[in-house]
């Protein structure tokens, strides 16, 4: 009887080790299986947040869009930028390679935006152009469209302060304006003057249509109108900067006469 017992004992434990055993793998599967639902709730809530973050960012976006007045010229911009960049291109194919001598350097190359705050150059506040500018390095031939574009600069100061910086290296501290000399250029948006099909500043009126006139597009960048005449009204390069050199010199008006009445004003050519 003894030996039964104690054999009896040993199963009773051996099934109570087991049944532990058991216990404790079904424990940690459960556990496991615990922390593989919590990362993946973790994970779900984060998408969820973020998924929640953009549609707001999105909203917000089209709110300010749908209120902005240069929002229609999007798409044409960024057709304009890729012409530039282009065209940049292709005109630099016909110089001869640049070889860089041994000594230069990166600054001799990029030159850094200085309005960045105001009294540089002579340049205050009472100027009224931007100066939230980051400073960034700009190469000799695009600083002075930054200048224009992003600052808001008349061409010619655009041009002088360009100078200043990339030929004659003069310091910030040098004044270069003067205090009551007119530097923001007021007249950077303008509408396009391209209005009247009858009269296209002396050309044949009869190819207004094929020229997409009248247009009646509304505050245009005037960096960017000679591309807007060239992308959108299909005119070729040379018969758009006739037209926007008038505007800059104010001389643009109906009567004015630009162009011969048989002259060939679109990239496309006319029917004869």
């Amino acid at each position: 009887m003894d030996r039964l017992d104690k054999a009896v004992s040993c199963l009773a434990q051996a099934t109570t080790d087991t049944a532990t055993a058991i216990t404790e793998r079904h424990q940690c599967d459960i556990s496991r299986i615990n922390r593989v639902y919590d990362e993946q709730q973790r994970t779900l809530r984060k998408r969820l947040a973020f998924t929640e973050e953009a549609d707001a960012f999105i909203k917000d976006k089209e709110s300010l869009l749908a209120k902005s007045t240069f929002a229609q010229h999007d798409v044409e911009q960024i057709n304009i930028y890729a012409v530039e960049i282009k065209n940049f291109t292709i005109n630099k194919q016909d110089e001869k390679p640049f070889i860089p001598h041994p000594l230069d350097t990166l600054d001799s190359k990029m030159f850094q935006c200085p309005l960045t705050k105001p009294n540089v150059f002579g340049i205050t506040s009472e100027h009224k152009i931007r100066f939230d500018c980051d400073g960034a390095y700009h190469l000799k031939y695009t600083i002075v469209k930054h200048f224009e574009y992003y600052h808001r600069m008349i061409p010619e100061c655009a041009l002088r302060l360009r100078n200043a910086i990339v030929d004659d290296r003069l310091p910030p501290e040098t004044k270069l304006f003067s205090n009551t000399e007119v530097l923001f250029n007021q007249e950077y948006h303008a509408d396009c003057p391209l209005t009247d099909p009858t009269n296209i500043y002396g050309a044949n009126a009869t190819v207004s249509t094929l020229l997409h006139i009248p247009c009646s597009k509304k505050r245009l960048t005037l960096p960017s109108m000679q591309n807007h005449f060239h992308l959108y009204h299909k005119m070729r390069y040379d018969v758009a900067k006739k037209i926007v050199d008038a505007m800059k010199s104010k001389s643009l008006h109906p009567d004015l006469i630009l162009f011969g009445k048989n002259e060939r004003l679109g990239t496309i050519p006319q029917k004869k």
